[in-house]
């Protein structure tokens, strides 16, 4: 009977790890299972907003391509203050709409393009002359540009006296002037 009782007390330890086993991986195999659905979930979560961010930054990147930043209006200023004589209203007013007129070109072109050439508008105005409706010759150099949505032209303006035969010649004897305006 000893005999029995020792492989009864055996048969009951095996079964008793076997159900014990069966349980912890059952429990176990359930929170495993909701883990992997957890972490299922996640990686989901993860490549969806991964591709929303792709998404923004495209949209970002167009967005600044759409906004770069054009030239929308020239504007220019006459500076007096170092001149003895101070010029006359009529004189600053053309001068003003002469140098707006030369730099309309550069309306529509982007910020960037005009300020990497921005040598070429001091070229242009260095030592310009124009010939006003009232035949006064006025030499404009350019001061300073601010370059943004208004393309702000700062310059002096000063007036050329003419010869006075020249000017009897062009007045009293009819000749065309020679620059046409």
């Amino acid at each position: 009977m000893k005999v029995i009782l020792w492989k009864r007390y055996l048969a009951l330890l095996l079964m008793g790890c076997v159900l014990g086993g069966t349980v912890i991986l059952f429990t176990y195999g359930r929170e495993m299972e909701q883990m992997m659905l957890i972490k299922k979930s996640l990686e989901l979560q993860n490549k969806k907003l991964y591709e929303e961010n792709l998404e923004l930054k495209q949209n970002q990147r167009v967005y600044r391509k759409k906004q770069e930043t054009v030239i929308e209006d020239v504007r220019a200023s006459v500076l007096t203050a170092d001149q003895k004589q101070p010029l006359h209203a009529t004189i600053v007013v053309q001068v003003v709409d002469r140098v707006e007129k030369d730099l309309a070109l550069l309306k529509g072109k982007k910020v960037e393009q005009v300020a990497e050439v921005h040598q070429v508008l001091h070229e242009m105005l260095r030592r310009r002359e124009y010939i006003l409706s009232d035949r006064t010759t006025v030499e404009v150099r350019i001061k300073t540009v601010v370059i943004s949505r208004t393309l702000h032209v700062f310059v002096t303006a000063d007036v050329i006296p003419d010869d006075v035969w020249q000017k009897i010649a062009r007045n009293f004897l009819f000749l065309p002037p020679y620059i046409s305006i």
